[in-house]
């Protein structure tokens, strides 16, 4: 699946004018903005003349060494940079850039990720307001959307783009008939059930079934209240070799069953 894109982030240097933030790595911690969708082929980190360095005021007397500048807007940390081009004017700029380290550009990721990921409803046969006990029920979701959901990333630095790809694969269906210690719920899943078609019958069965075997009567309101869950199995990697997983997502879907004895027809 193609990777969920959306627009990068530029932030503004402190003479006014907007850039893309590309900057430099120290050990773990990527120094850099985060831009998503595909890293862009045959990108240069920055221009061959050009040079990024952390910004080192000193005061008038100009001894000893300079103080990194930072400041903190939430949990993020900033270090202010500057940007030298000798061939510009003016020729260096300076620039507040975010250190986010791969599992947090992971986060960033997923965030994305779980914002596109799709509300499968579940689907019955007999319906879920016409079935009967003792009859298997087949539980399905759309198989279109049973796919992974594929979020990648990317900062551009000095030694070469840096990106992290996080995906969200779906894992197991999970149906959760309702009907408590009168069942043998739920049902678990690993696939998204199979499409009942009226060719297949009624006596064909599903990988994905459950049977009922007592009546909806039982409750008060004469319904099983069910749900229907898709997890998510969520991981991540870079292009630099390190991979991890963030962990399971399960988005639920609420139904109501009406199940019914089936009645035997007796003619004189």
């Amino acid at each position: 699946m193609s990777p969920v894109l959306v627009h990068a982030t530029k932030l503004p240097s402190i003479d006014g004018s907007p850039i893309d933030v590309s900057a430099s790595a120290h050990g773990d911690q990527i120094i850099a903005g985060v831009k998503y969708g595909a890293p862009p082929a045959g990108s240069n980190a920055t221009d061959p003349e050009c040079e990024w360095s952390e910004s080192m005021p000193r005061d008038a007397s100009a001894t000893g060494p300079g103080t990194a500048v930072t400041k903190h807007i939430v949990s993020t940390k900033y270090m202010l940079y500057d940007y030298t081009c000798p061939t510009r004017d003016p020729a260096t700029t300076y620039h507040w850039i975010p250190q986010i380290s791969t599992q947090q550009l992971a986060q960033h990721a997923a965030s994305v990720v779980y914002d596109n990921l799709p509300a499968m409803w579940g689907n019955f046969a007999p319906p879920a307001r016409r079935g009967f006990v003792d009859v298997g029920t087949w539980v399905w979701v759309n198989p279109l959307l049973w796919i992974p959901v594929v979020v990648t990333a990317s900062i551009i630095t000095p030694a070469g783009i840096v990106s992290v790809t996080t995906k969200a694969a779906p894992k197991k269906l999970i149906f959760d008939p309702g009907d408590g210690d009168l069942g043998d719920g739920p049902l678990t899943c690993n696939n998204p059930g199979l499409i009942w078609m009226s060719q297949f019958g009624d006596r064909m069965s599903s990988p994905c079934m459950y049977t009922y075997r007592h009546s909806s009567a039982t409750q008060a309101s004469g319904l099983f209240e069910a749900d229907v869950a898709v997890q998510w199995h969520v991981t991540w990697s870079t292009n630099l070799g390190a991979s991890g997983t963030i962990g399971e997502l399960t988005l639920h879907t609420s139904h109501q069953m009406n199940i019914r004895e089936v009645q035997a027809l007796i003619s004189h």
